[in-house]
């Protein structure tokens, strides 16, 4: 055996196979050694391996500094430029402040809101102080009686914004209105929040402002337009309304009010333009607006030199409202509802036009505790309705007998609603028998019109009734206007129709069906329609019916009459002009309108006793309607010297109580078989 190397030559040869294994290690090379040298060559191997291993830990660690620095200075850059453009494009910027609530950063938008040329002078100033007086800082606070401590004369919002600094608590959202020099009265939305050290103490304020000025005027501009026409500027439906209830609730909890109706404490006024559409149709919508306004400016003059106390409203439309909450005597009333017409009587030229301004009026008082608001607006507007059916550009003032008349009108239009309901069910479904209704019941009666020359019978009119359980026949005068004016006749008119043509059919025979058509009904756009669909349903050869029209119908719209007239002649029936000589009896729309009869009004028939006048006049209507190619018709014929001296004038057909008065269905049937069997 040979002898073992000294120790030192031993570690030294270990350390070197140790950095060999480790070296190798690295490399993965598997070596093999002597058992003494491997001991050794594995710890200081290892040793080494600890050293390369921590070498190449601190090398990450220090690549891991440097990546997460250069990472924060990328979030920094970021960041600040993301509060760059937060704070020079939107409407939001930063600021902070000292414990004090002393700014100690404020940026460039919101200085140069608040007027300052940078952001340096404001720094230093109590943010209150800026927010209440703006550029003026300190000394202008102090001249104005700027105190820490809350006053009476400090808005509420600064008041709230004092306490949260004084109590360090953070707020949101509180919003300031600002004195800015540099533009109009801003409106801020203030948020800030304490800022604490490491230890808890409290050592400033960081926050946001953001300008809401934009948001309050829109929030302005919407209330300003649910409070006020937008049009005229004045007061709207909405305002009379409560102010009208507030006044009535007022006067309702004061019983030393006078509810004497000659000294009433409270009075409405509702006016509406007598000729406003007219004003639309032939000027325009512009020039109609323009009017409008025109009217409220006369309005309010007149109201401003009245009695005072008065809220003048556009309620839409071309209706005005006044209300005076002011004692007025009955005298004074109507003294300055005349007034108000007499200043709208006025010309208004705009221009090179000059448009007549006419209206109605009606005026209503407050009468006692039971005096409802929604009462004294249906009171005025009965007033005003009652002024229109006058005659228009009149005043009328309130009475009971005014709301008896409207009672007994709400009751006509709900019954004869009834009444035609079931008319039409009867109609529809002959075989069901309809019942007595509390209403009454419809009826269509015919009127036989006669040949003058051979006295023979040439046809009917059709004449619509009603029969009342208690008030018996109502009059077709109180009835049909109620009728046109709810719209209700266009549904009246059609069943008529329809009932007169299935009437009709029964008789057989060439005898003409004469019904009457409303302005209304000649203003709709269904009325070829439903004409055509008529004489489809009951199959009445079209030349057996005739429709008579008036003059004023015609008149209302000469282009669209005469464009439905010609589609219903195109339809093959006939056209009579009702009522001629009582309106504008124009020559003009006579030689344009396809018109088939001339129907003579009553009112000549029974003027002839007055003399040779009134004959001439007649024998002209006569040769009128002769020279045009058109058939005549005299209604009111009563007495057998009228018929001669229609006959002596030419005059081809009449009808009146000479031959009989409108009967039922039933009886123009035996009528028209009778008459067969005398020229059969």
């Amino acid at each position: 055996m040979s002898r073992q190397p000294a120790l030192p030559q031993r570690l030294n040869r270990a350390l070197r196979v140790g950095a060999l294994l480790a070296v190798l290690a690295a490399g993965s090379v598997a070596v093999f050694v002597t058992e003494q040298s491997f001991v050794l060559g594995a710890l200081a191997g290892a040793l080494a391996g600890a050293g390369v291993l921590a070498l190449f830990m601190l090398s990450r660690h220090r690549q891991a500094q440097r990546q997460a620095r250069s990472e924060a200075t990328r979030s920094q850059e970021t960041t600040a430029l993301l509060l760059h453009d937060f704070e020079t494009q939107s409407e939001a910027w930063s600021w902070a402040a000292d414990r004090e609530g002393r700014l100690t950063h404020a940026t460039e938008r919101m200085a140069c809101e608040l007027g300052a040329a940078s952001p340096e002078p404001l720094l230093g100033v109590s943010l209150l102080q800026l927010l209440r007086f703006g550029e003026g800082g300190p000394s202008l606070a102090m001249q104005q009686g700027f105190r820490d401590a809350p006053s009476p004369q400090m808005p509420p919002d600064h008041v709230w914004l004092m306490g949260c600094l004084a109590g360090r608590t953070p707020f949101r959202g509180v919003e300031v209105q600002v004195h800015s020099p540099a533009r109009r009265t801003l409106w801020w939305s203030v948020s800030g929040v304490p800022v604490l050290d490491e230890i808890g103490v409290h050592v400033g304020w960081r926050g946001v402002v953001r300008d809401v000025t934009t948001l309050h005027e829109q929030s302005r501009a919407l209330e300003r337009l649910a409070h006020e026409d937008s049009l005229t500027g004045l007061a709207n439906r909405h305002v009379l309304q409560s102010r009208t209830e507030q006044a009535v609730a007022a006067l309702a909890q004061a019983p030393e009010a006078d509810g004497e109706d000659a000294l009433s404490p409270l009075s409405l006024y509702l006016l509406d333009l007598d000729n406003f559409k007219s004003v639309n149709d032939h000027f325009g919508h512009l020039v109609g607006d323009r009017l409008l306004q025109e009217v409220a400016q006369r309005l309010q003059r007149c109201v401003d030199a009245g009695p005072g106390g008065g809220v003048l409203a556009r309620l839409g439309g071309d209706e005005f409202a006044l209300l005076i909450a002011q004692p007025m005597h009955v005298v004074e009333r109507e003294a300055l509802a005349l007034a108000m017409l007499a200043t709208l009587r006025e010309p208004w030229t705009p221009e090179d036009l000059c448009i007549e301004v006419r209206a109605s009026l009606g005026v209503a008082a407050w009468t006692g505790p039971a005096h409802t608001a929604s009462l004294l607006l249906q009171q005025a507007d009965i007033a005003l309705y009652e002024a229109k059916a006058a005659g228009r550009d009149l005043v009328r003032l309130f009475d009971a007998a005014m709301g008896e008349r409207m009672v007994e009108r709400h009751l006509v239009i709900h019954e004869l609603g009834q009444a035609l309901a079931a008319a039409q069910r009867a109609l529809a479904y002959p075989e069901r028998p309809e019942p007595e209704l509390p209403c009454g019941r419809l009826s269509v009666h015919y009127q036989p019109q006669h040949d003058v020359g051979d006295g023979r019978l040439t046809g009917f009119e059709a004449l619509v009734r009603w029969r009342h359980p208690q008030r018996g026949w109502i009059s077709p005068a109180q009835f049909i206007p109620v009728a046109e004016e709810t719209g209700l006749v266009v549904a009246l008119g059609e069943w008529v129709l329809r009932q007169a043509c299935r009437d009709a059919v029964g008789w057989g025979g060439d005898g003409k069906i004469a019904v009457n058509v409303s302005g209304v009904q000649l203003a709709s756009r269904h009325l070829i329609r439903t004409v055509a669909q008529v004489l489809a349903e009951t199959g009445l050869p079209p030349f057996r019916l005739e429709l008579e029209v008036t003059e004023t119908a015609v008149l209302a719209d000469p282009a669209a009459a005469r464009t439905r007239m010609q589609s219903l002649r195109s339809l093959g029936i006939g056209l009579g002009l009702d009522d001629f000589g009582t309106g504008y009896s124009s020559l003009a729309y006579l030689r344009t309108y396809p018109i088939n009869t001339l129907k003579i009004d009553r009112s000549f028939i029974t003027g002839l006793s007055a003399g040779a006048q009134a004959d001439m006049i007649l024998r002209t209507i006569i040769q009128l309607g002769q020279g045009l190619g058109m058939k005549t018709l005299a209604e009111g014929v009563e007495t057998a010297e009228q018929l001669d001296t229609l006959r002596r004038h030419g005059c081809l057909q009449v009808q009146g109580y000479l031959f009989a008065a409108a009967m039922p269905a039933h009886d123009a049937t035996e009528r028209v078989f009778r008459a067969r069997k005398i020229t059969a």
